[in-house]
């Protein structure tokens, strides 16, 4: 039997809200070794940082950029009674808003099951707890509705 598979697939993103501000998307990039945000986003959460703590940062395209500083232990709230607090490097102009690397796979011993349907599901575990929750992975730029805005659009179509 013989698999082909497609010729690209697209970007996955969880939306935790961070640093009890606001819910943010966040692209899964398990081939990155560090988490880090826009600077404009960083701002408008009300982030701190170091900026005393830089790295370079080289992206796929080897373009090399120097990051800003680095915010410490910001609250990433991913479900109910699961927050977790990363190490987030601020770059200027990123092609992205927050990109979620290594260390939340390794902190949260995450699982990503791909679906054949194309879509995913990831599955993180607390470790003070031990509990493990499965959560959807969205297609990037497709953000789930909430509840509220959910209920809103239920109701204006019932009018």
């Amino acid at each position: 039997m013989v698999y082909v598979a497609r010729d690209l697939q697209v970007l996955r993103s969880l939306y935790p809200s961070m640093n009890d501000q606001a819910k943010v998307e966040t692209i899964l990039d398990s081939g990155s070794q560090i988490v880090c945000i826009a600077l404009d986003k960083a701002l408008s959460l009300g982030l701190t940082w170091d900026s005393d703590i830089r790295l370079c940062m080289e992206s796929a395209n080897q373009q090399v950029n120097e990051s800003l500083g680095m915010a410490k232990n910001v609250p990433f709230k991913f479900a109910e009674g699961f927050t977790i607090y990363l190490q987030v490097h601020i770059l200027e102009k990123p092609a992205y808003i927050v990109l979620l690397g290594r260390p939340i796979d390794t902190a949260t011993e995450s699982n990503v099951q791909n679906l054949k349907d194309e879509s995913a599901i990831i599955t993180i575990r607390d470790s003070n707890t031990g509990k493990r929750t499965a959560l959807p992975i969205f297609e990037r730029g497709k953000k789930p509705l909430d509840k509220e805005e959910g209920l809103g659009k239920v109701s204006a179509l019932g009018n």
